[in-house]
């Protein structure tokens, strides 16, 4: 086993090892639990198409978290679209995901919007579906995930 790095030591910080990265990450104190992982995920000129993937794809794993936050945003730019959907989709383990999405939100241009969806799914990934005719869509969208 890899030994692990030291870690700078401040006062009144609390740093947790992650045995995934190899690396400290700064907490917080509450029973000692580390601040929440932010994934950051965009799709970019998105035609009139449904079930479409981020450009760098992403598995969330959500299988230990207790609060889950996403929000959507359409303010690029160059969106043309008034009607995204931004749909959640899991997976419990079994290798097969929803085919109809967990929970989902619409957003018209230039709009920014969060949900909370609930824990209990072992992954969960994004998809978006640009409704309006001849438009492009362009989509970020920040996954929060509280452990």
């Amino acid at each position: 086993m890899a030994e692990k790095p030291q870690v700078e030591r401040l006062a009144k910080d609390v740093w947790l090892y992650d045995s995934e990265k190899n690396e400290w990450v700064k907490g917080y104190r509450s029973d000692v639990v580390r601040l929440p992982k932010v994934y950051e995920l965009q799709w970019t000129a998105v035609g009139v198409k449904t079930d479409v993937a981020p450009d760098r794809d992403e598995e969330i794993d959500v299988e230990k978290a207790r609060d889950i936050a996403i929000q959507a945003d359409t303010t690029h730019a160059s969106n043309t679209s008034s009607s995204i959907d931004v749909n959640v989709e899991c997976e419990l383990g079994n290798g097969k995901w929803d085919t109809i999405p967990y929970a989902e939100m619409n957003l018209g241009d230039n709009e920014i919007k969060t949900m909370l969806i609930s824990a209990g799914p072992f992954k969960i990934r994004l998809r978006v579906d640009n409704n309006t005719a001849a438009s492009t869509g362009y989509v970020k969208a920040t996954v929060k995930v509280r452990e």
